[in-house]
C-alpha cells in the first residue's frame, strides 16, 4: 500500500536568489561537464552547485555542497515553507511540432523495499552512481531533485480532474529556464485536497519512470542510519519526493535512449563489428538530400524513421559500424513475443551484441547511454565516438508489461521526457517531513 505525504518543502526565495527561472537544473545523470559549466555560469545561486558539485577539485564535492546549501539557507537565498504541502505542477513544452502540458503533484513518498512490491524499478543501476547520491545525501542532508514516478489513477480520473482544477488557478511558482519546460507550481496545503490523492495513490503501483540511482541511494542511506541507532516513523528519511504523474498523461513522453561507443580499442571494435554480423541482418538507411543537412539532423531523421517501424519488429540503429554509413540492425533470431524482456531491443544489445563482444567490467567505460543526437554528432564530428547505436522508446505496454513481471531492463534503457527539474522544491532531512 502506497503511502504519499505532504512535505515542508525548501525553495528559492525571490527577494535574494534572483531569476528563480536561472537557479533550476537538470538532474544529476544527465548533467554533462558542458553542461555543468554553463549552469554554474548561468547563475552564482545554481542548484548544480549542490546537485552536482564540481569534482577533480581539493574540497570534497559533497561536504562543499552541503556548505554552499547553509550558506544560502542562513543569507535568505533559500527558505523552508511553514507548513506541509504537496506541489501541484505543470509542465508546458515543445515535441515534435506540438506543444504538450503534463501535470502532476510533488509529494513524499514513503520508501518501500523492491519485494514489497509497492514502488516498482525496471532498470538495473551503476553502483558507483548510487554511491554518490548516498555520499550527497550524508552530507547535504536533503534531495535537491524529485525522482519521475507513474501511477494509474482511478476509473473516475480523480487526479486528473483535481490536478486540472488546482491549475486553473494563480500559480505560486513560475520557471521558465533555458533549454527546459517551463514549469508552474501550485503549492496545496489543504488537507482536503490532500487526502483525494492519497487514497487513490494508497491503492495503485508506484512505477519508478526515472531516477532508480536516487531511490536506491535512499533505500541504502535509510538503511545506514537504521544500523546506527532507531528510526521513528515520521523521519524524513523514510521518504523520498517523487513528481508523480499518471499514465494518462497525454504530456507523458518516452524518447530513445541511444548507446555511444567510445573509448574503444580496435580490438574491441572489431568484436563489437563481428557480434552485430552474427546476430543481425543489416540494410543500409540514407537520409533524404543528405548533402544539405548536418549530422545531427540525418541522426534525428533515422531516429524517427526507426520510430516508424513496426512495433512488432525488433530492430535497432547503426552509426558508423562502416564509415559514415547508416544501417538499421534487424534481430535474425528474434525471441518469442511471450518474453518481453528479451524482446526488449535494449536487452538485447546488452546481452546478445555488446556483451559477447565487450568484457563486462570494460562495458561502462566502452558503452555510453546518450540522449541527445547533437552530443553524439559532435562527438563523431570531433573523432571521440567510433559507432552509435540508435534505439527507439521503449513502448509504454512494454513497460509495464516488464515491470509488473519484476524483470529488469539494462541501466538507462528508458527515457521518460521531460525530466523534473532539481531546485523547484527541495526535501530536507528533519525529524518530520
Amino acid at each position: 500500500m502506497a503511502e504519499i505525504q505532504p512535505f515542508r518543502a525548501v525553495r528559492y526565495n525571490p527577494e535574494f536568489a534572483g531569476d528563480v527561472s536561472l537557479n533550476v537544473c537538470p538532474p544529476f545523470d544527465v548533467i554533462t561537464p558542458e553542461l555543468q559549466q554553463e549552469l554554474y555560469a548561468r547563475s552564482k545561486f545554481n542548484i548544480v552547485r549542490l546537485e552536482l558539485a564540481r569534482r577533480g577539485l581539493s574540497e570534497d564535492p559533497y561536504e562543499k555542497a552541503a556548505e554552499t546549501a547553509e550558506n544560502w539557507t542562513e543569507s535568505g537565498v533559500l527558505k523552508h515553507e511553514e507548513a506541509p504541502s504537496i506541489y501541484v505542477t505543470e509542465e508546458e513544452f515543445e515535441y515534435q511540432g506540438e506543444t504538450l502540458f503534463r501535470r502532476g503533484f510533488v509529494a513524499a513518498v514513503r520508501l518501500e523495499d523492491y519485494y514489497q512490491k509497492v514502488v516498482l524499478p525496471h532498470e538495473g543501476t551503476r553502483t558507483e552512481w548510487v554511491a554518490d547520491r548516498v555520499n550527497l545525501m550524508r552530507s547535504a542532508q536533503s534531495n535537491y531533485s524529485p525522482l519521475l514516478s507513474i501511477f494509474r489513477d482511478d476509473l473516475r480520473s480523480s487526479v486528473g480532474n483535481l490536478l486540472r482544477a488546482i491549475a486553473g488557478g494563480e500559480p505560486t511558482m513560475v520557471f521558465t529556464p533555458p533549454d527546459m519546460p517551463q514549469l508552474r507550481i501550485w503549492r496545496v496545503s489543504d488537507p482536503g485536497t490532500i487526502s483525494v490523492l492519497q487514497e487513490v495513490l494508497k491503492y495503485s503501483e508506484i512505477f519508478i519512470a526515472d531516477g532508480h540511482h536516487r531511490y536506491e541511494a535512499a533505500l541504502r542511506y535509510r538503511g545506514s542510519v537504521r544500523a546506527e541507532r532507531e528510526v521513528e516513523h515520521d523521519e524524513s528519511i523514510n521518504y523520498r519526493i517523487m513528481l508523480m504523474v499518471s499514465f494518462d498523461e497525454p504530456g507523458l513522453i518516452t524518447r530513445g535512449y541511444h548507446r555511444l561507443v567510445e573509448s574503444v580499442t580496435d580490438e574491441e571494435f572489431e568484436a563489437i563489428r563481428k557480434s552485430i554480423d552474427s546476430t543481425c541482418d543489416l540494410e543500409e538507411w540514407a537520409p533524404v538530400h543528405s548533402a544539405d543537412k548536418s549530422l545531427r539532423e540525418q541522426i534525428e531523421e533515422f531516429s524517427q524513421s526507426l520510430g516508424e517501424r513496426a512495433g512488432d519488429e525488433v530492430v535497432f540503429g547503426l552509426l558508423g559500424k562502416e564509415p559514415c554509413k547508416f544501417h538499421v540492425a534487424r534481430m535474425k533470431n528474434p525471441p518469442t513475443a511471450e518474453n518481453a524482456l528479451e524482446a526488449s531491443e535494449y536487452s538485447y544489445l546488452h546481452s546478445h551484441v555488446n556483451r559477447p563482444a565487450i568484457p563486462e567490467e570494460r562495458e561502462e567505460d566502452v558503452v555510453s547511454p546518450h540522449h541527445d543526437a547533437g552530443l553524439i554528432a559532435r562527438q563523431f564530428e570531433g573523432g571521440e565516438a567510433r559507432m552509435a547505436f540508435i534505439m527507439r522508446p521503449v513502448p509504454l505496454d512494454e513497460f509495464v508489461s516488464i515491470v509488473t513481471r519484476g524483470w529488469r531492463l539494462p541501466p538507462k534503457a528508458t527515457n521518460f521526457y521531460p525530466k523534473p527539474p532539481a531546485g523547484a522544491v527541495i526535501q530536507k532531512f528533519g525529524p518530520t517531513l
